[in-house]
C-alpha cells in the first residue's frame, strides 16, 4: 500500500498528536498491511516514509464504510483525527 496526503496549507498539521505523521504539510508511506474485518482494524506496516521515524512502525486504523467513503481514524486514544476517501 501507499500512502499521500497534502494537507490544504503547506504548513504541518497541528499539534496535538504525539505521532509526526507530515514534513511541511505532505504526509507519505508506503509497506504492506493487514485488515481485521472482526475488529474493523487495517494495519499498516511501514517499509519506508517521508518521516523517517515511522519507517519500521506498526500504525493501526480504526476504518467504516460510510456514504460512499472510506474512513480511517487512528485507534490510539491519544490521536483525534480522521480521514475520509471517496470513490468518483
Amino acid at each position: 500500500m501507499s500512502v499521500q496526503i497534502m494537507l490544504p496549507s503547506a504548513q504541518s498539521a497541528p499539534d496535538g498528536n504525539p505521532v509526526k505523521y507530515d514534513q511541511g504539510g505532505y504526509e507519505a508511506y508506503f509497506g504492506t498491511y493487514e485488515v481485521d474485518e472482526q475488529a474493523h482494524t487495517v494495519t499498516h506496516h511501514v517499509r519506508g516514509s517521508l518521516v523517517r521515524a515511522l519507517i519500521g512502525k506498526n500504525l493501526t486504523r480504526v476504518y467504516r464504510f460510510s456514504d460512499g467513503q472510506l474512513v480511517l481514524k487512528s485507534s490510539r486514544p491519544d490521536e483525534h483525527w480522521a480521514i475520509a476517501w471517496e470513490h468518483y
